[in-house]
């Protein structure tokens, strides 16, 4: 069994690279199945409905004009541009970056516990995610 540990993976929110603030990504790719049974079959059958995909990231929360808290402040309720990518460079069959025009619905600003590292998971849902290997 091939398996792969990712030491150096992509992220960028609306054009912002946030790679070096991101401490982990979870790509979700979904089709809603639409119920096609018809009578007279002896079992349920689906075919492909809507996309229905979802991007999470942690990322580590700081403060400043251009930083985390103040990009996703600025993005809250809106669409955006969301790339993931498996490794940073080109994408190819053994580096795939996924791509989706996603919404943001909430945010957390603030997440503090003593002695800990603020970190926030965004989630970005809806639109269509598209696979580049080339």
């Amino acid at each position: 069994m091939t398996t792969t540990v990712l030491s150096s993976p992509y992220v960028s929110i609306d054009g912002t690279d946030f790679t070096d603030q991101a401490s982990s990504a979870v790509v979700t790719f979904t089709y809603e199945a639409l119920e096609s049974t018809t009578f007279g079959q002896s079992a349920r059958t689906y075919t492909t409905g809507l996309q229905n995909n979802e991007i999470t990231i942690t990322l580590m929360l700081s403060y400043g004009a251009a930083e985390v808290e103040a990009k996703l402040a600025g993005i809250l309720g809106t669409n955006v541009q969301v790339i993931v990518g498996a490794e940073s460079g080109t994408a190819s069959a053994t580096n795939p970056t996924y791509t989706m025009t996603g919404y943001l619905e909430t945010f957390t600003p603030i997440n503090a516990s003593v002695g800990a590292l603020q970190t926030v998971d965004v989630t970005f849902r809806g639109g269509a995610l598209v696979r580049a290997v080339s």
